[in-house]
């Protein structure tokens, strides 16, 4: 409830002028402009500029716009933003389009923060495996997608669940005996 509350007064006090618009109207067109070549493939996104100068604040703003994020009370990222500029709403509706006919989509975004250098691959993982609802240790990951592959996902959740435990902190102890 704390981080919605978060996301939602971080949403409607954003300010999309000037290099934010620059830079979501960038990624969104970018996005759009690889949509249905014939080689299928999007190009990644990289963001960079000096610290503090505002790459993840729009990267985080880019996320909920792109899901067009949904509140309880029925409200939208998309109509929190004030002033949202009408060609990176109609941009965005163009995406919406286009996740439907293709059946869906995702956003994922994360930091490289400094060490991380010596696995660039399993932290760019974790954050994918965050963004689609699954532990980020890969191992845990693997876990939870065998169970589902199985059929059993559900019934292990609930199983953990109805004995007062946290299913997502179990899976950190995947790998340590009760006994």
């Amino acid at each position: 409830d704390k981080a919605m509350a978060a996301l939602r007064y971080e949403l409607s006090t954003f300010v999309c002028e000037g290099e934010y618009r620059e830079g979501l109207s960038r990624l969104v067109t970018s996005y759009l402009t690889n949509l249905g070549k014939s080689d299928a493939s999007q190009k990644a996104l990289w963001v960079s500029g000096f610290y503090g100068s505002g790459k993840s604040h729009l990267l985080k703003m880019f996320a909920h716009l792109w899901q067009d994020t949904a509140f309880s009370d029925g409200a939208t990222a998309r109509s929190l933003v004030h002033g949202l500029p009408e060609e990176i709403l109609e941009s965005l509706k163009e995406l919406d389009v286009a996740s439907r006919r293709s059946g869906g989509r995702m956003a994922a975004s994360g930091t490289l923060l400094s060490g991380t250098t010596d696995n660039v691959r399993l932290t760019i993982l974790s954050i994918i495996l965050r963004a689609t609802g699954l532990p980020e240790q890969y191992a845990q990951a693997r876990f939870c997608l065998w169970l589902h592959d199985q059929g059993k996902l559900d019934t292990v959740r609930k199983a953990v669940e109805s004995e007062g435990k946290n299913f997502e902190r179990e899976l950190n102890n995947l790998f340590v005996s009760g006994s």
